[in-house]
Order: structure tokens, then C-alpha cells, then sequence
């Protein structure tokens, strides 16, 4: 999963278009250039490789949404290894200044390609870091999807009604790595147990968990059953999706040597 898979997603790109993205076809989102897709249309804007730079680009989105007069707000996330990047601190500070409508997520992996956090980060976890900057800063379980949902409307509406900037320090825990490489170096730099003590909170299982202990009128009523019909039905759209991305492999070919397609976008 690329960076903001779950933001094209929720942004209403088809699954189908992501997967081609990944695939490099000609008829993906990117024209078969590269695979951190987006969508202005949408209002997602593709990620840059190296991590931490999208800061300084949605900052100029939330400037022009200013200038033009809409109510809009931008939103990034930044691991808690590419807080460590200058751009990050250009871009927090130039947000503070102009008191831009952005939101910044700050994710706490716990760890960055193998370097953990107390390695590079002094301060305890990232609410005091980011309210050095001058930025107001929420504190949230990174796992609980209620808490992150919440969360994101206080940040949005403080926003819109000009008080922003907004970060929310998310903690969280990388299970599976950002690479091939970093499993390995994760997995022995921290305890058999911490990945089984994380791994049991996945932030699927929490919701459906809540869900199930609220009152029946809450949630329509829904059951242990009727989860599983969801999540089985989740899973024939991916494998629907899947289908068509690769057979796009076949009809819509990114051609070799295209200049353009060469280029990273």
C-alpha cells in the first residue's frame, strides 16, 4: 500500500484506477508514468518521493484556497522519520505564520527504516513538538479510527473558522515495514512482543469490536454476521477490481519509450 492509497480511496477514486496506477498502464490516474497517484479533480494530490516534501506543496494549496476565497482545507501526512527532513520544518513554520488551513497528521511509527524514534527525537512523543512551531495539536490513538475520525472534524472546523494550522499526533506502530529491508531491521530491533501486543490492535478489529459494544440504534443494529457479510463483500470488490487492473495489462500498454511515460509525475 503507497502512502495515500486509503486517502484515493476515501476521496472516491475507483479501486480499479488505483490498482492500474500500480500496474503503470496507460489508462491509470498517471498514465502509466509512476505509482503515487493522484487526482486534482478529486482533491487528491499525488505524494513526492522523497517524504516529507508534500508539506510545502499542500501549504500552497491552503494559500491559494485562501486567495480564492474557498472553504477548503488542506491535509498531509508526515512519519515520524520525515519530521526530521528541513522541508517539514519550512513548511510547519511557514503554516504557522500565515495561520494556513492545514491540517498535518503527524504518524509515530515508532520506528524508520530500522532507526527508532528515541534515536532521532528527543521530545516525549510529538504534541509539545508541534505546538513549538506554534501549532495546536491533538493527541490521538493512531489505531482507533473513532478517536483519529473525531479528531479530524475539531481539526478541519478550527480550520475553516481561521484557526489553523492543526496537527494530530497519531500514535501508531509500523508492522509491516516500509521495505523488504526494514522488516527485518524492525523485527530485530524491537521485541517479539511489541509487534504481537500491536498487531492486536488493528485498527479494523478495534471499530468493528466498538461497534458491536455500542447500543443497537447506534449502529442499526448491526452484528457479528453482518460484519462479516461487509468484509466478504469488500473482498469480491478488490478481487472485481484486481481483475480489471490486470486487464489493463493487456489492452491499455503504457508504450516503451515514450518520453513522457519515462517521467516521474
Amino acid at each position: 500500500m503507497i502512502r495515500n492509497a486509503g486517502a484515493l480511496h476515501e476521496m472516491g477514486m475507483p479501486v480499479a484506477d488505483m490498482l492500474r496506477g500500480y500496474l503503470g498502464t496507460e489508462d491509470a490516474p498517471t498514465r502509466g508514468r509512476d505509482l503515487h497517484i493522484g487526482d486534482p479533480s478529486r482533491g487528491i494530490v499525488a505524494p513526492i518521493s522523497p517524504v516529507g516534501a508534500l508539506c510545502g506543496v499542500i501549504n500552497g494549496y491552503a494559500l491559494a484556497f485562501r486567495r480564492r476565497g474557498e472553504d477548503r482545507v488542506g491535509l498531509t501526512w508526515v512519519g515520524d522519520g520525515a519530521t526530521k527532513h528541513g522541508e517539514v520544518h519550512e513548511a510547519l513554520n511557514f503554516a504557522a505564520v500565515l495561520k494556513l488551513p492545514v491540517v498535518f497528521v503527524l504518524q509515530n511509527n515508532q520506528v524508520a527504516l530500522g532507526t527508532r524514534l528515541d534515536q532521532h527525537h528527543r521530545p516525549d512523543g510529538f504534541v509539545g513538538w508541534a505546538r513549538g512551531y506554534g501549532i495546536d495539536c491533538l493527541a490521538v490513538d493512531g489505531n482507533n479510527v473513532l478517536d483519529v475520525h473525531a479528531a479530524a472534524v475539531l481539526a478541519v472546523r478550527a480550520c475553516r473558522e481561521g484557526r489553523g494550522p492543526v496537527a494530530i499526533a497519531a500514535e501508531t506502530f509500523r508492522i509491516g515495514g516500509h521495505a523488504t529491508h526494514d522488516v527485518a531491521e524492525a523485527r530485530r530491533t524491537f521485541p517479539a512482543e511489541l509487534f504481537a501486543s500491536w498487531g492486536r490492535r488493528d485498527p479494523i478489529g478495534l471499530y468493528e469490536e466498538a461497534l458491536l459494544a455500542m447500543p443497537a440504534e447506534r449502529t442499526d443494529g448491526v452484528t457479528r454476521a453482518r460484519l462479516e457479510e461487509i468484509e466478504a463483500e469488500v473482498e469480491a470488490e478488490v478481487e472485481e477490481a484486481a481483475d480489471a487492473a490486470l486487464a489493463s495489462r493487456e489492452s491499455a500498454v503504457a508504450a516503451p519509450g515514450d518520453e513522457e511515460a519515462a517521467c516521474y509525475g
